[in-house]
């Protein structure tokens, strides 16, 4: 069996690990704004989205194209998983111009709105269709895509996508964030989890698209089946541990509670959430201190 499917298909019910879930989507905001020149910190990026605070000494668009990104990346996060068999588009015309509206506004671009020019060929000498047939182009490719997978492999789709949506550039600006965003959006309607895209992902992913743009989608598929497969393992793991030795963090703590409270609630000490009360296991507190020490060395 297929993989990705296969990783798909173990994962636990999403209630027994919405904490997880939800740091995994934070951590989708901060790899994806990455790949789009940001120079937050994951810190800095859960300071500005928590608590509205610029923390760190980048340039102010830095925060905006966060912040902006986070609301629409929340936004897809909010699309209802479609039921088996349901015919609907996994992504409609008017849904795909709301993110792109929603991820650069703040920006003095018409957020949603078709480019009016054409831009010069991009690498390999790939040029975008002219202005005048973007929404033409978009509808189509709306049309192929939002069918699913079909007889496809799930990763082999998402990256025929992503490099169809590169190819066409067809809003003002945003566009990366854009195609990010609706390859997440019809992956929640299929109830798929997100792609969040590691260091060694975004260090690939550029060159790993523009071969995708070129009908070479490939590694930008293996890249893809990488992120889902990694994410699913990752709720199962959640899942598991729920399931085992764990302990109040408040009864193994003692004096560290509140230090180790909000180390659990950045995600850097490993938890679950049972009844609003932080369980862990002495070993978990051991490795997240091992990890302090190594950093102050």
């Amino acid at each position: 069996m297929d993989s990705v499917i296969a990783a798909v298909q173990r994962l636990p019910p999403r209630a027994s690990v919405a904490r997880e879930m939800r740091l995994i989507r934070r951590g989708e905001v901060y790899a994806s704004t990455a790949l789009a020149g940001s120079r937050l910190r994951p810190e800095e990026v859960d300071a500005l989205i928590d608590h509205g605070r610029a923390n760190g000494n980048h340039a102010f668009d830095d925060y905006r194209l966060v912040r902006a990104y986070a609301d629409a990346a929340r936004v897809a996060a909010e699309f209802r998983p479609y039921p088996a068999g349901d015919r609907r588009p996994l992504l409609a015309l008017d849904e795909l111009r709301m993110l792109n509206a929603r991820a650069i506004s703040d920006t003095g671009l018409r957020g949603g709105a078709w480019r009016q020019g054409n831009p010069p060929p991009g690498s390999g000498g790939i040029v975008a269709p002219a202005a005048w047939l973007v929404a033409q182009e978009v509808t189509a490719v709306l049309d192929r895509f939002g069918r699913g997978p079909g007889d496809d492999r799930l990763e082999v789709w998402l990256a025929r996508f992503l490099g169809r949506f590169a190819r066409l550039i067809p809003f003002e600006g945003g566009n990366g964030r854009t195609a990010r965003l609706a390859a997440n959006a019809m992956l929640r309607r299929l109830d798929i989890v997100p792609l969040v895209f590691s260091a060694r992902d975004r260090a690939r992913y550029a060159a790993a698209l523009g071969a995708a743009q070129a009908n070479a989608p490939a590694e930008l598929a293996q890249i893809i089946a990488g992120a889902i497969v990694r994410t699913s393992d990752r709720l199962i793991a959640a899942a598991s541990e729920a399931d085992g030795a764990l302990e109040p963090l408040r009864r193994i703590a003692r004096s560290d509670y509140t230090a180790l409270a909000k180390a659990a609630q950045r995600g850097r000490l490993r938890s679950v959430v049972r009844s609003g009360r932080y369980f862990t296991t002495p070993e978990w507190i051991a490795e997240y201190r091992s990890g302090l020490a190594s950093r102050a060395r």
